[in-house]
């Protein structure tokens, strides 16, 4: 009889180190989860931000932008470089540049002669172009944004989920 009490103190001993164990593990994902999210909605505000003047930057292409345009939008995506990856960096980057390519072949078709006219539209036809399919082309905007604008939980192992 006392080896059976023995095994079984050993067994739920066991067992009550094992859901502690597992209690600890939870702990360090939710502290883990906790803090990805904190920092998701501190960067939030400042990502909408970019993005919203990005969409501007976009629309006001179509209709002519400013110098103020381009600056303003220049200082937001140097600002980006703390906010977002590499990648995204070089694509608002891109996308100055482009705007300001058009802004710039704009001027030089009023000032230009006639030969060179046709040089200058095929230059902002193809910056331009570049820059509508940022609107709705197959590289829309809003898909690379995504990432950085949605906060999605990571996937966990079976027992690491919280029982549902």
């Amino acid at each position: 009889m006392a080896s059976f009490q023995t095994l079984a103190v050993g067994f739920f001993g066991a067992l009550i180190a094992a859901v502690g164990a597992w209690i600890a593990a939870r702990q360090m994902v939710i502290a883990n989860d906790r803090l990805h999210m904190d920092k998701f909605v501190m960067l939030y505000p400042k990502r909408v931000a970019v993005y919203a003047a990005t969409r501007d930057i976009l629309a006001k292409a179509y209709d002519g932008v400013t110098e103020a345009d381009i600056r303003s939008f220049g200082l937001m995506a140097l600002d980006a470089q703390f906010l977002f990856d590499d990648e995204m960096f070089k694509y608002l980057r891109e996308v100055r540049f482009r705007v300001e390519a058009v802004k710039s072949a704009d001027e030089a078709i009023d000032e230009a002669l006639p030969p060179e006219r046709a040089e200058y539209r095929r230059d902002r036809t193809a910056h331009f172009d570049w820059l509508r399919e940022q609107g709705d082309g197959p590289s829309d905007f809003s898909h690379r944004f995504r990432p950085f604008l949605v906060h999605e939980f990571p996937k966990r192992r079976w027992w690491l989920r919280w029982p549902a």
